[in-house]
């Protein structure tokens, strides 16, 4: 028996040890995650036309205020290129505009239009509505301590990831 095949009979058999996918905390917190944030495209869909990105990078201008392409990048983690692209399509679909950076040309200012805000406070509404019944069941205790021990966990996952 070579050792590819021995290596492939080893695959077929049972794993070694007992174990399920679900009881693995990033599969569960990324099922989670996937199902919130098709709930939030859905509604940016019906709302604005807008996809789950576009949504989340209006909502942060509207609620942040104005900012440039690097800031809006650290508050939503997510590349330059794709921010760049995503306020491209805002400021085309008339929810953005964008002003030069006054203390530094080669730079650009992004803020909430008119019909920015008044679409933001829509997708704001339905976010609000959204985790209301994500929520159900659970007191303002249960809350509290769901995001503490949630935001413990990122930092955990930070610290992980090192420097």
């Amino acid at each position: 028996m070579t050792a590819l095949s021995r290596s492939s009979s080893r695959r077929r058999g049972p794993a070694p040890v007992d174990f399920e996918l679900a009881s693995l905390l990033g599969f569960v917190i990324f099922r989670l995650s996937s199902s919130l944030g098709g709930l939030a495209e859905r509604d940016a869909q019906e709302v604005a036309g807008l996809t789950l990105p576009e949504y989340r990078c209006l909502v942060v201008l509207a609620t942040r205020g104005d900012m440039g392409v690097t800031p809006l990048c650290q508050v939503m983690h997510i590349d330059k290129a794709w921010i760049s692209r995503t306020l491209a399509k805002l400021a085309q679909a008339g929810l953005v505009s964008s002003i030069p950076n006054p203390d530094d040309a080669r730079r650009t200012i992004f803020s909430v239009t008119p019909r920015g805000r008044q679409t933001s406070q829509a997708l704001i509404a339905r976010a609000m509505d959204r985790q209301a019944r994500m929520l159900e069941g659970f007191d303002g205790e249960d809350v509290e301590r769901l995001l503490e021990l949630l935001r413990r966990m990122q930092e955990n996952a930070d610290r992980a990831k090192g420097p």
